[in-house]
């Protein structure tokens, strides 16, 4: 990956919705240029996917917290089960398999305390083999939220 990829990346983070003649004015190459070198990148898995960013408040998500999880046991038959099921409850916006005293630290995002309650009741009754206990953080204001990465050396 050269110079050229990681301003194509750097400008594609700010809006992956930028037309490909955009971008290359941007970084002074023709648009049939930038058009093979983004699906280089794609290829290479540089560039994961492209996604659009949904605004919480939108679709009436105002309500983040993040949960701290312990798991009973760390079999691999285990663990993968109940990755899939974190992978499918759809309140569960982010998941992270960490150390230190959590096992687990999932981003939740939901309506309301009721639905959040609704989701914990879920994962405690349908998982209750699997996890041990859970500690709860509300989050008070977003101070930063992005999916930007550093593109530069």
């Amino acid at each position: 990956m050269d110079e050229t990829d990681r301003n194509i990346l750097f400008l594609l983070q700010d809006n992956a919705d930028l037309p490909a003649k955009a971008i290359a004015e941007g970084v002074n190459l023709s648009t049939s240029a930038v058009e093979r070198r983004i699906a280089r990148l794609k290829r290479q898995g540089v560039i994961d996917r492209i996604v659009a960013v949904v605004s919480p408040k939108a679709v009436d998500r105002n309500l983040s917290i993040l949960v701290e999880l312990e798991i009973e046991n760390e079999y691999r038959h285990t663990l993968d089960q109940f990755q899939k099921w974190l992978d499918s409850a759809v309140e569960v916006q982010s998941c992270w398999y960490v150390t230190g005293d959590a096992d687990y630290v999932l981003l939740v995002v939901v309506r309301d305390l009721a639905e959040y309650n609704a989701f914990i009741d879920r994962l405690m009754r349908e998982q209750q083999s699997v996890v041990r206990k859970y500690k709860s953080m509300v989050s008070l204001k977003t101070i930063k939220h992005s999916l930007r990465l550093p593109v530069y050396e």
